[in-house]
């Protein structure tokens, strides 16, 4: 279902409730997400596959989209091997998951040493493993994905921060782009632009914190102005993006 019917508009991370920001603040982070889509458009982001061992794919158009149970497994795996490395050496990892019939909840739980094989592009493969393994103890414990769905956005925050090897990126990738939850993401890339425009960038609940009040809530405006922010830094179109914006401010 669209995000915009989402019931759930929680205060997904209480440390920023009581934080206040400028209106120049708030107009700047406006003003980034309205030339970042007119630069790329919508960017389709989770990626996931369409077929098992095909490379995942992106979906522009169709964000905020509620997804499978399955796929969003698949994501909160993805969100798992993505960590300190690159999405290319990812989608390797679960390309050969797919092949194997191995992008399974079940299956994950009770792996033995073929999953760090599978997953031996991703890089700190044993420690990933570890970590795939028990969250999906975690969850079939809990009953399955479908469960957490009922779970409220904070409730769900809470739970996914006290999992091994989830901080606060990781949890909200899964949160924002499997839950569909109005979550937005910060990373490097964030902290890097938004220090270029003296804005927030070193506290994470701080740059969390100006977007979720500059911009309604909504699951997909969330994820996909973060994948746009992920997209003008790979290209290395930062300074043009900056001339833009500067131009309109």
């Amino acid at each position: 279902m669209p995000d915009s019917i989402i019931k759930d508009k929680t205060q997904v991370n209480t440390d920023i409730i009581s934080m206040k920001y400028s209106y120049e603040q708030k107009k700047i982070i406006i003003n980034i997400n309205n030339i970042l889509l007119e630069m790329y458009g919508k960017q389709g982001w989770w990626p996931v596959t369409s077929k098992p061992g095909n490379a995942p794919v992106y979906f522009p158009g169709r964000e905020g989209r509620r997804i499978s149970d399955k796929k969003a497994f698949e994501i909160i795996t993805g969100a798992v091997l993505t960590q300190n490395t690159s999405w290319s050496n990812v989608e390797k990892a679960i390309i050969n998951l797919g092949k194997e019939n191995m992008l399974d909840i079940r299956k994950i739980s009770k792996s033995g040493s073929e999953l760090e094989e599978l997953i031996r592009p991703s890089g700190y493969y044993n420690q990933k493993a570890q970590r795939l393994r028990a969250i999906s103890k975690e969850i079939i414990c809990i009953g399955n994905i479908k469960s957490l769905r009922t779970y409220p956005t904070a409730k769900l925050r809470t739970l996914l921060l006290s999992w091994k090897g989830i901080g606060k990126e990781t949890a909200d990738s899964i949160l924002c782009y499997a839950f569909n939850r109005p979550v937005f993401v910060v990373d490097t890339y964030t902290k890097r632009l938004f220090k270029s425009l003296e804005l927030p960038f070193e506290n994470y609940d701080e740059i969390q914190g100006i977007v979720h009040q500059s911009i309604q809530p909504s699951s997909s405006e969330y994820g996909d102005l973060h994948a746009r922010i992920v997209k003008v830094s790979v290209l290395k179109q930062t300074e043009k993006f900056l001339q833009i914006l500067k131009s309109r401010l």
